[in-house]
């Protein structure tokens, strides 16, 4: 069976991993990092007070590409 079905299958588990690593992060006072592609294109970092920004590329650097709304 192929990754992609797999996964499919196991959506809500891959979820709830997600979550847990998240909430994991959010106790030890540590940024999260993850993808949404909700929020679009980047990476989202979250910080343990809910705070988000998106994070994208601009010329091989990093930038900040938006802020978003805080989580919760």
């Amino acid at each position: 069976m192929m990754l992609l079905d797999k996964w499919r299958e196991n959506e809500d588990r891959v979820r709830q991993a997600g979550a847990i690593a998240l909430e994991r992060a959010r106790e030890a006072g540590v940024p999260a990092y993850y993808r949404d592609p909700s929020l679009g294109e980047g990476i989202v970092k979250e910080m343990p007070d809910g705070n988000r920004v998106l994070i994208g590329e601009a010329e091989e650097e990093k930038c900040i590409a938006a802020a978003l709304a805080r989580r919760g």
